[in-house]
């Protein structure tokens, strides 16, 4: 849950994290379980098992994810980057994962995906990572108040989830009582 709190709760698009093979072997019957509860909610854990021996898990909120294809700046940005926006949602989140799959390294547009803002995502790419403005869950090159603000919410998040873990809290069970506005 440390590193997909803010998706699985509803706050963020989506997550990325890698677990290595033996992790996600032991814990393989959990996961699917957490598959199940969360595809309820239109949120989707998927495994993407990498040339290393990695997974390496994409979970993304549907709806929020759909809000972030939807805007036709981002539409624009994900079409010259190839992606075919005019198939739909699942068309382009298959050439996502697919990339991320077989790539060895993070396509520069997964930030959009990731729910950055695309002024950061074209800054970082155009300026091969320097001169950002401020640096924390990614390189801020646009409003940096305002993505201080988010990642503070996120980290926020995580930490309460986290504190609910360690109280006995299931992680389907975390990611519900925050989204229905639990307390610390």
């Amino acid at each position: 849950m440390h590193c997909g709190a803010p998706a699985l709760c509803g706050i963020k698009p989506a997550c990325l994290f890698s677990m290595n093979s033996k992790n996600y072997e032991d814990g393989s019957e959990k996961l699917h379980q957490w598959r199940q509860s969360f595809s309820k909610d239109k949120t989707f854990l998927v495994a993407l098992k990498k040339s290393d021996g990695r997974f390496l898990f994409f979970i993304y909120d549907k709806k929020l994810l759909e809000q972030v294809l939807k805007n036709p700046a981002n539409k624009e940005y994900l079409a010259s980057k190839g992606y075919p926006v005019q198939r739909g949602f699942s068309a382009v989140i298959a050439l996502l994962l697919h990339r991320l799959a077989v790539n060895e390294s993070f396509p520069h547009e997964v930030g959009l995906f990731l729910g950055y803002p695309l002024e950061d995502v074209v800054g970082f790419e155009k300026q091969k990572a320097a001169g950002f403005k401020y640096s924390g869950i990614w390189k801020v090159y646009g409003d940096k108040e305002s993505a201080i603000r988010r990642m503070n919410l996120y980290k926020s998040c995580t930490e309460t989830c986290m504190k609910w873990l360690y109280d006995g809290l299931s992680v389907p069970s975390a990611a519900k009582k925050y989204k229905h506005g639990g307390t610390k």
